[in-house]
């Protein structure tokens, strides 16, 4: 079974313990949004049982490879999850002409909300059970103990984001609408729309201007990205950077680290930094 990358491979690994052989098609370190179908990636593809894939562009280079093979396809954005329009609230605010999302463009990134989550899940869960039908009862299991962490998940993130002293953020790339949306927090701005998608000089002005005007402080970049575009941000607004993790990639530095355990830090951080005065 192939996953195209860290949040389906994660879950699925999850559910499917020793008793099914999951393989992530990202590398640890890699941006999904980025990468090219190698000839290494169309042999695991097209030796794999099921592929499971987020959609919405975000790993459209394993479903092209997926399709092609004639592969079963499990598709995340497809299971009935409120879409929400990419950049709505980010670039678009700044009217950057250059960095538009394509208003009929839908933002994939609906692993971070916690809620969804469990919903991808149980989907993954029972395409793993029609792949293998005599592992129903062990999937199940693992299901429901995972779905009841991720509803924990989700009852944390409401208690401690509530009351925080702030609830407008802005970030490195535009992954955590969604998330934000969950809990009543709001991206004023994001450097880069997707990992690549460089900003003019005027956009960056007015993303200054916008910060300063809200006395912010902080600056969120992200674990796996060259973090100097923050940093210069940062010096101008005489603040600092702190990390959120959009959960995309498996880190080097921790394989094995999970997506409920990235999402706590991510809690942590966000508890930390928007209760500051």
């Amino acid at each position: 079974m192939i996953a195209s990358f860290y949040p389906l491979y994660d879950f699925a690994r999850t559910l499917g313990g020793t008793n099914y052989d999951v393989v992530c098609l990202t590398p640890p370190g890699g941006d999904p949004h980025g990468m090219d179908a190698s000839p290494s990636a169309a042999r695991a593809v097209a030796g794999a049982d099921l592929v499971l894939l987020m959609g919405l562009g975000m790993d459209g280079w394993v479903d092209k490879l997926a399709k092609s093979e004639g592969r079963a396809r499990f598709v995340a954005s497809e299971v009935g999850i409120p879409l929400r329009r990419l950049g709505k609230g980010a670039l678009s605010e700044f009217g950057d002409p250059g960095h538009q999302p394509n208003p009929e463009e839908m933002d994939p990134h609906i692993w971070l909300d916690p809620v969804f989550a469990a919903q991808i899940v149980t989907q993954v869960a029972e395409s793993m059970i029609e792949l293998a039908p005599r592992n129903a009862e062990l999937v199940r299991g693992r299901r429901d103990e995972l779905v009841k962490e991720l509803n924990l998940l989700h009852e944390e993130f409401m208690r401690d984001l509530r009351e925080v002293r702030r609830r407008q953020l802005v970030t490195f790339h535009g992954a955590f609408s969604y998330l934000f949306a969950r809990y009543g927090l709001e991206t004023v701005g994001v450097i880069e729309l997707f990992p690549g998608d460089e900003p003019s000089a005027g956009y960056l002005k007015a993303l200054v201007d916008v910060m300063r005007q809200a006395r912010m402080k902080v600056i969120f970049a992200e674990p796996q990205l060259p973090d100097r575009p923050v940093q210069v941000i940062a010096g101008e607004i005489g603040g600092r950077v702190e990390r959120l993790d959009p959960c995309e990639t498996i880190l080097p530095e921790a394989p094995g680290e999970t997506y409920v355990q990235r999402q706590r830090s991510n809690l942590r951080t966000l508890r930390r930094v928007l209760n500051e005065p």
